[in-house]
């Protein structure tokens, strides 16, 4: 058994040549397939650890596996034998996943179902793409009682507790400046009127042997809002916060004594708004009200005083992020894939063009619109379009809708013809190399 140089007219060098070339193309086959089976796990590991970053977690709650599932919660999809659909998944707000296939994100309708019913709703939603899908469906992170701290903090925002959480549990793990007012902690309660004032200095710098007054560090309640005030600088009446889709986050600013300070300000001394902002949703925190104050940026930004208004000492101004169905996404053979915000009249050829046009070798008389009018996935509608003819004027522009996902085929560099030593070459390295893994002689 084996290979045999004589009988197949090949020289021993060219038979070292073979059985090296052989070697290589199955390491490639193996690393391709290797990174093509670990994509979704480094991303989904990648995700996680982010998610994590700079936010206050206290404890953790055991989850109940077969629980309805409801907006916010991440579930854990595996369908089997196929990577791309397969990952983690957050709820939206109208308990709803946008699972992954064929590059195109699609929402799938999960609310108030147990993780056994997902599947099902999951599994007849591949079925368009895939014939049986077998998906399994785990809940792996849920909605936790959660604080808000703000103020002369270090790290602003949500924190998650338990039911034993107490206010020193969160202040330590906020990591309070040296300029925190701690004498004057505010913590405002949604079923209390009026805003409690705990003089935490005074529990932390207790004396030993002196009986410490557990009123100064009180258990907290879900939805607790805490604000750490900062020591006044010179020429302020007071300190103000900005987070969400800013630039630089800000704690601590310093509210002038002179001229008011309003929104708009405020959100250029954060660096402006991201690209994910939404302009049009700006909400300004002030403790002792029920509800936030919401106001348009672009509004406020044109002088409109209803909308650009004056800050107070405390304030926290939260510019808030696009919602998922206010993008248009494009994939496949394009310079720059992605999301678009989708904020005003776009049509194909603008998303195209601000994606950056069609990448070298797409397939441009092949693409397609893929649109869920009512996010409803048994109701998708497939446009095809042919983008070289709508650039000639012979088919017409097609205007497209908020959640809408442009597809184009890649595509490849034209091979060049072989001449006959390297169409020799390739059959028989290829020969060699099925006989080698089937055990066959090359008689």
């Amino acid at each position: 058994m084996g290979f045999n140089s004589r009988r197949s007219g090949c020289s021993p060098w060219l038979r070292v040549f073979l059985v090296a070339s052989g070697a290589v193309m199955l390491a490639g086959f193996a690393t391709c397939a290797a990174a093509y089976g670990q994509d979704d796990t480094r991303t989904a590991g990648a995700d996680r650890t982010q998610a994590s970053k700079g936010q206050i977690v206290i404890g953790d709650e055991a989850i109940d596996p077969i629980q309805p599932i409801k907006p916010d919660f991440v579930i854990t999809v595996v369908v089997s034998g196929e990577s791309e659909p397969s990952g983690s998944y957050k709820v939206d707000s109208v308990g709803k996943v946008s699972i992954r296939y064929a590059g195109i994100m699609t929402p799938v309708s999960v609310k108030n179902m147990t993780p056994a019913q997902a599947q099902d709703a999951i599994a007849s939603f591949l079925k368009t793409y895939i014939k049986n899908p077998v998906v399994s469906v785990t809940i792996t992170d849920i909605p936790r009682a959660s604080v808000f701290i703000g103020g002369a903090v270090r790290v602003n925002g949500k924190a998650y507790i338990n039911s034993d959480t107490t206010l020193l549990d969160v202040i330590t793990r906020a990591e309070y400046t040296e300029a925190a007012d701690l004498s004057q902690v505010k913590i405002i309660r949604r079923d209390q009127p009026d805003a409690i004032y705990v003089d935490f200095e005074k529990f932390i710098h207790s004396r030993r042997g002196e009986k410490v007054d557990e009123g100064l560090n009180p258990p907290l309640k879900d939805k607790d809002r805490i604000w750490i005030p900062s020591r006044s600088a010179p020429g302020a009446t007071g300190t103000i916060s900005i987070f969400g889709e800013v630039t630089r986050p800000t704690a601590g600013v310093p509210l002038r004594s002179t001229a008011p300070m309003t929104v708009r300000e405020v959100v250029n001394l954060a660096g402006g708004p991201t690209l994910t902002a939404d302009r049009h949703r700006v909400s300004v925190r002030r403790f002792g009200m029920d509800k936030p104050l919401v106001v348009d940026l672009d509004k406020a930004e044109q002088g409109d005083l209803a909308n650009n208004i004056e800050l107070r000492a405390d304030d926290t101004v939260y510019v808030e992020r696009l919602d998922e169905n206010a993008y248009i996404n494009v994939n496949g053979g394009f310079v720059r894939p992605g999301k678009l915000i989708y904020d005003k009249r776009t049509t194909l050829t603008q998303a195209i063009a601000e994606a950056g046009g069609p990448a070298p070798y797409a397939k441009t008389k092949k693409g397609y619109v893929q649109r869920h009018p009512d996010s409803d996935p048994k109701h998708t509608r497939i446009i095809p379009f042919n983008f070289n003819d709508i650039l000639a004027a012979k088919s017409q522009d097609i205007e497209l809708q908020a959640g809408d996902a442009i597809y184009i085929e890649p595509g490849g560099p034209p091979r060049s013809s072989m001449g006959p030593l390297e169409w020799l070459g390739a059959l028989t390295s290829t020969s060699y190399l099925f006989n080698s893994i089937s055990g066959r002689r090359l008689d």
